[in-house]
């Protein structure tokens, strides 16, 4: 849960970026951002505390990148050419070995 607030959060100083400086908007859009970044870390701390920080935090920043990466494809309409590709590629093999057994 904390991944979706974080990655909503970016995706909403992205969209704040758009609008004009001290808008009603760009302040209502920059709230929303940071009430996502509140939340994000505060069931981020409820997650480190059921699971072993060197797997919630690099799991958490990979799948908040892949979420990020979607959205500025989808809303924004942001290249995605073979290097993101690959780098989300392999960002989705390190979640796999981080969440794999050992």
């Amino acid at each position: 849960m904390p991944v979706l607030f974080s990655a909503a959060a970016q995706l909403l100083i992205k969209q704040a970026a758009l609008k004009e400086w001290k808008s009603m908007g760009w302040l209502l859009t920059m709230g929303g951002s940071v009430l996502c970044y509140v939340l994000a870390f505060a069931l981020y701390s409820v997650t480190v505390k059921y699971f072993p920080v060197s797997v919630a935090s690099p799991v958490n920043t990979i799948m908040v990148m892949l979420l990020v990466i979607a959205g500025g494809i989808f809303f924004w309409q942001e290249p995605f050419g073979m290097r993101r590709a690959i780098g989300a590629i392999l960002g989705i093999i390190a979640l796999v070995f981080m969440l794999s057994g050992e």
